[in-house]
């Protein structure tokens, strides 16, 4: 139990580093709901494994599920990062934050989160750059300010760590 606990916190601070590029995808209470289900959705499937054959999952195995079920509900995902976004810039944004959720490339996000699993100790810094230039770029195309997105994730970040 110990262990698939470990397991669900790297393979979630992976998908929190991962996220992070896309100031989007981490800002809000929708995100922040689906990563939770998700996650215990993952969590109960792989004690239901680990119960049944004997064996601990590592990291790697939990952060490849996680990656599977994320993108199993990418539609619940694009649906939450507008949510999200207009929840930060408002009603009158809202399908500015429908062009940021078309424009973005959820898939890259994923393809970059198996690549650091796959390298656990390195941090691929040019593809989390190429994101997040990628991102901004999008942003700006939809006539929204890319900083109000990540002012609202560094809060959020803030209230999803630790207390201590």
């Amino acid at each position: 139990m110990k262990v698939l606990m470990k397991s669900a916190l790297v393979g979630l601070l992976l998908a929190g580093m991962t996220m992070t590029a896309s100031a989007q995808a981490v800002s809000g209470k929708t995100s922040q709901k689906l990563g939770e289900k998700i996650a215990t959705e993952v969590m109960q499937e792989m004690m239901t494994e680990a119960q049944s054959s004997g064996k601990q999952p590592s990291p790697e195995d939990f952060s490849k599920k996680l990656i599977e079920k994320m993108r199993a509900n990418l539609d619940e995902m694009k649906k939450g990062a507008t949510e999200d976004c207009v929840e930060v810039y408002g009603k009158d944004k809202a399908s500015n934050c429908q062009c940021v959720t078309d424009k973005t490339d959820f898939e890259s996000f994923f393809a970059l989160m198996e690549k650091q699993i796959a390298m656990l100790k390195a941090e691929p810094k040019e593809e989390i750059k190429a994101l997040e230039q990628k991102t901004e770029e999008n942003y700006k195309a939809c006539d929204l300010d890319i900083a109000v997105m990540k002012k609202a994730s560094e809060e959020a970040m803030k209230k999803m760590a630790p207390k201590g």
